[in-house]
């Protein structure tokens, strides 16, 4: 019963297209706009939240990496 429901819907919708088209054209066309500059605006969000997680990490290997150096540097001169 759905099947056949959904087969007279597309048909009546496709041998309406135009007039359809012309009547709610603009209609989705402004909604899609908007849903564009939605998903642009949240994944230059997301884009950044990203680039400040990569910088942490980077930040805090440096440093592990600064103070095994100053660990290595302090052994090598007690041992002299």
């Amino acid at each position: 019963m759905f099947f056949t429901a959904g087969l007279v819907i597309g048909a009546t919708a496709g041998a309406n297209f135009p007039l359809l088209k012309e009547k709610f054209g603009p209609l989705l066309s402004g909604a899609l706009a908007g849903a564009g500059s939605a998903f642009g605006e949240s994944y230059a969000e997301m884009a950044k939240k990203v680039a400040e997680k990569v910088e942490a990490v980077q930040d805090a290997m440096a440093e592990m990496k600064q103070s095994e150096t100053a660990a290595a540097g302090a052994a090598e001169a007690k041992a002299t």
